[in-house]
C-alpha cells in the first residue's frame, strides 16, 4: 500500500511539474525573474519530501520485516513447547520440569537462529523486575554476547549517545507488550558501533523479552547519498536559472526542454527502482530464503485455499509432512553451513519429485511440507515413499547418505486447518518413533 501511495505521489509530482514547465514556456520575459526562482524552489521541497517518503518507506519494511521475524519465532518457540508437551504428557513430569525442558530446547533453537544470510540474530532477556533497576532483567540468549548469558542487565545503562536503551524498552513493554526503538550497539563479529532499529515482544510464560534488530547503517548512506546529489541538483538547477533568467525566450524554451528530460529521467529513475522493490518484497515474501521453496507464509496461504475449494466444491487433496533424521548431529558435527547445504540438496529432490501443480515448502527448520492437488491418500503414500527411496539413495555432499520421514494426511469432511496438520504430524511423529526413515500415513477417526 505504501509502494502504490508513493507511485501515485510521483505521478501527480511528474503531472504538476510538467504543468509548470508549460507555464514557464507561456510566461513573458518580464516575470521570468519572479516565476524562476519559486520554480526553483518548489522542486526543491518536491524532493524533499520525497527523500522523506523514502526514508519512511524504507523504515516501515524494516518494521514489517522486525515484527514478522520475532512473530515467527514466537510462533516456533509455540510449536516446541506444545510438541515437548505432548511428548512428555505421559511421563508424570510436572510442568515445572516442562517448562525447563522447553526452555533449554528453545534457547538452543534462538541461539541458532540467524534471519537473513546470519547477519541478524534473536535475542532473549528474562525480566525478574518489572519495576527496573540495576538487576531488573537477566540476559537469557545473545548471540551476539555470548559470554555475557546469564549477567544481569540494568535499565540505567546507556548506550553511545546516552540513550538508555533498557530503560525505554522496559516502559514500552509494560505499557503495550510490544515496542520499536532505536540505540547503538557493536555488531555481530565487529567492534563497530551502529545505529540499530530493534523490535521486543513481551512472552508473558516465561516473563521473556524476544527481540531482534536492523541496523540502519544502508539507510544512512541511501540518505546521505542521495541529500548529496540532491544538493548538487539545485547548485546547478540555480546556476542554470540565473542564466536562463537573462537569455531571450528561446534559450529558455531549450533550458526547458533539458530540465523537462532530466525530470522525465529522474522520476521514471524512482518508478524503477520502486518496480523493482516491489519485486522484490513480493518475492521475500512468499520464499524461503535459503532453498527457495515456498515459507511457511505462502503455505500457510495456499494451504488455506485448497481448503475452501476442497470444502466448497468436494474436491481431495493430500499433504506430506517430511523431517530429516537426526539433522541436529549435522549442525553439530559439520556446522551450520552444511546444514544449510543438506536442506537445499534435499529441497531440489523435493522439487524435482513432485508434479508441477504441486506445492513444495519450507514448514520451518529442518520440516517440509507438500500439498498435493486432487489426490487421495494412497496417491500420497506412493509419492512419499518415492521421495523416501530418491532421499535414501541420494550422496549428499559432506555428510553422504541421509533419511527423512514422513506423515501423510488426506481432506476429510469438515477438516480444519489444524485438524489435517495435526494428523500429517502425528502420523510423522509415529514415523519418527518406529525408527525413522519411514512413511506413515494418517489415523482419521
Amino acid at each position: 500500500m505504501i509502494l502504490k501511495n508513493l507511485d501515485n505521489i510521483i505521478k501527480i509530482e511528474k503531472s504538476r511539474l510538467q504543468l509548470y514547465i508549460l507555464i514557464a514556456t507561456l510566461l513573458p520575459i518580464v516575470f521570468l525573474t519572479i516565476f524562476l526562482p519559486s520554480f526553483y524552489y518548489k522542486m526543491k521541497d518536491v524532493h524533499s519530501n520525497n527523500l522523506k517518503l523514502v526514508k519512511k518507506i524504507v523504515i516501515e519494511e524494516k518494521k514489517i520485516f522486525l515484527r514478522d521475524a520475532i512473530e515467527r519465532t514466537i510462533f516456533e518457540i509455540e510449536q516446541i513447547r506444545e510438541v515437548i508437551a505432548k511428548q512428555n504428557k505421559l511421563k508424570s513430569f510436572t510442568q515445572k520440569e516442562i517448562d525447563a525442558i522447553s526452555i533449554e530446547k528453545i534457547t538452543g533453537y534462538t541461539r541458532d537462529l540467524r534471519l537473513t544470510k546470519e547477519k541478524y540474530y534473536i535475542w532473549i532477556n528474562r525480566i525478574v523486575d518489572y519495576n527496573g533497576g540495576d538487576n531488573y532483567a537477566i540476559r537469557v540468549v545473545h548471540p551476539n554476547l555470548p559470554h555475557t548469558e546469564g549477567t544481569f542487565l540494568s535499565t540505567n545503562t546507556k548506550d553511545i549517545e546516552g540513550n538508555k536503551p533498557y530503560e525505554t524498552q522496559l516502559k514500552g513493554l509494560k505499557k503495550d507488550g510490544e515496542l520499536y526503538f532505536e540505540y547503538y550497539f557493536k555488531k555481530l563479529i565487529s567492534d563497530k558501533v551502529s545505529r540499530k532499529l530493534s523490535f521486543a515482544k513481551l512472552y508473558k510464560p516465561f516473563d521473556w523479552v524476544i527481540g531482534t534488530g536492523i541496523y540502519l547503517d544502508d539507510l544512512d548512506e541511501l540518505i546521505s547519498v542521495k541529500k548529496h546529489k540532491m544538493k548538487e541538483d539545485f547548485n546547478r538547477d540555480k546556476s542554470i536559472l540565473i542564466i536562463v533568467s537573462l537569455v531571450s525566450i528561446l534559450i529558455i524554451i531549450i533550458i526547458v526542454g533539458f530540465f523537462q528530460y532530466h525530470i522525465k529521467k529522474l522520476i521514471l529513475s524512482y518508478e524503477g527502482k520502486i518496480d523493482d522493490y516491489t519485486k522484490e518484497l513480493e518475492a521475500m515474501a512468499t520464499t524461503d530464503q535459503l532453498t527457495g521453496l515456498c515459507n511457511r507464509l505462502e503455505l500457510d496461504t495456499i494451504y488455506s485455499k485448497e481448503l475452501v475449494k476442497a470444502a466448497r466444491y468436494n474436491k481431495i487433496f493430500s499433504i506430506i509432512m517430511i523431517d530429516i533424521d537426526y539433522f541436529k548431529s549435522v549442525n553439530d558435527t559439520y556446522g551450520h553451513q552444511v546444514g544449510d547445504s543438506v536442506l537445499k540438496e534435499l529441497s531440489h529432490i523435493l522439487q524435482s519429485s513432485v508434479r508441477l501443480s504441486d506445492t513444495v515448502g519450507r514448514w520451518g527448520g529442518e520440516e517440509f511440507l507438500i500439498i498435493c492437488y486432487e489426490t487421495n491418500l494412497d496417491g500420497a503414500l506412493q509419492l512419499a515413499e518415492h521421495i523416501r527411496t530418491a532421499i535414501e539413495s541420494y550422496d549428499f555432499d559432506v555428510v553422504g547418505r541421509k533419511t527423512s520421514s514422513f506423515g501423510v494426511g488426506t481432506y476429510h469432511k469438515n477438516d480444519t486447518q489444524e485438524s489435517m496438520i495435526e494428523r500429517a504430524d502425528i502420523a510423522l511423529y509415529c514415523a519418527k518413533e518406529e525408527g525413522r526413515n519411514a512413511v506413515r500415513a494418517e489415523i482419521y477417526k
